[in-house]
């Protein structure tokens, strides 16, 4: 038997329970005591009143426009996933938004004996600060583009080596710079039997991860490596045309490669090898990034994407 219900609810005992449920909040075992019967049966109250239209539940429109938005952005840029993160005030929040959702869609893309290729970057390297640990001993985690000499928190052999770590994979550092000072010396290395060896492991990767990189006018490279990216050098690759930087190689805004002064002095990734990894997730939001991301996944560089929501907005206009 039911305790009494309240005559305001003419003894409908279901309308009763929704109130309590969706207006005051209370729990089902709340309810439970309330009307002195089992937890189970509130529950099947709240079923029957969802079937008698006393409850109507409506999905946030925010929630079906970015999914609507992940969707169109598939479609245009013939994308496999699309994922959308609310875009917040700040863009430190925007990295550590973009960073924990990385995470997360690597750890659904991923299991035990994978081998995954990491780039380097602020977005990448949120990614291995936000992403939960998990156990994959058999996991290899490959650096794909060559150490920072000048020490960047976010070089490629931090990036590697902390998502190695979120994972308890096996980390395989690329010991070698990312630029060199001549393009004999490129070569003479890629000679090298331990960096042939290294550079062949970029064939096994089957997910490959990797932030993008914006070249306007504006654009700070922070380094003390001497032959890296100055203000000069910036100027230089932008009157040629590049609008990206992905894997540390510039890119233009049809995803070719620019060959400007650092082309056959870099040691990193092939373009046309990155293309080749099954799975290619790319992450990167923000105002100042639009020219770079849209050249990029145009391109085919990526066959997932994550980004925020202003990012994806602007993305869909018909001018990129």
């Amino acid at each position: 038997m039911v305790k009494r219900v309240p005559t305001a609810f003419a003894g409908d005992v279901q309308l009763w329970t929704t109130w309590l449920y969706h207006v005051e909040n209370r729990t089902q075992s709340d309810i439970a005591d309330e009307l002195e019967v089992s937890r189970q049966t509130v529950a099947n109250y709240l079923g029957e009143a969802l079937e008698r239209g006393l409850v109507q539940v409506q999905v946030n429109k925010d929630i079906l426009t970015r999914h609507s938005r992940a969707l169109a952005l598939q479609n245009k840029f013939g994308l496999q996933a699309v994922h959308i993160i609310p875009t917040p005030k700040s863009e430190y929040q925007l990295l550590e938004r973009l960073g924990r959702a990385g995470g997360q869609v690597i750890h659904g893309l991923t299991s035990n004996g994978d081998t995954i290729g990491v780039a380097f970057g602020r977005t990448v390297l949120g990614i291995g600060t936000n992403m939960p640990e998990s156990d994959q001993p058999k996991t290899r985690v490959v650096q794909v583009a060559g150490c920072s000499i000048g020490g960047s928190k976010t070089s490629p052999e931090i990036c590697a080596s902390l998502i190695a770590s979120k994972l308890s994979a096996q980390c395989l550092n690329l010991f070698a710079p990312a630029y060199v000072s001549t393009k004999e010396l490129a070569t003479s290395l890629l000679a090298e039997p331990s960096l042939l060896r290294h550079f062949k492991r970029f064939d096994d990767v089957n997910l490959l991860v990797f932030g993008i990189g914006e070249l306007n006018p504006d654009t700070i490279f922070y380094t003390n490596e001497e032959y890296f990216m100055n203000d000069e050098m910036r100027d230089t690759y932008r009157s040629l045309g590049a609008v990206s930087v992905i894997f540390g190689r510039l890119i233009d805004k049809d995803g070719n490669e620019i060959d400007g002064p650092l082309r056959q002095k870099t040691l990193a990734i092939e373009l046309a090898a990155a293309k080749a990894a099954p799975i290619r997730l790319a992450v990167a939001g923000g105002s100042a990034k639009i020219q770079a991301v849209a050249a990029t996944i145009r391109a085919g560089f990526a066959t997932h994407f994550i980004t925020d929501d202003k990012t994806a907005k602007r993305l869909l206009k018909d001018d990129i």
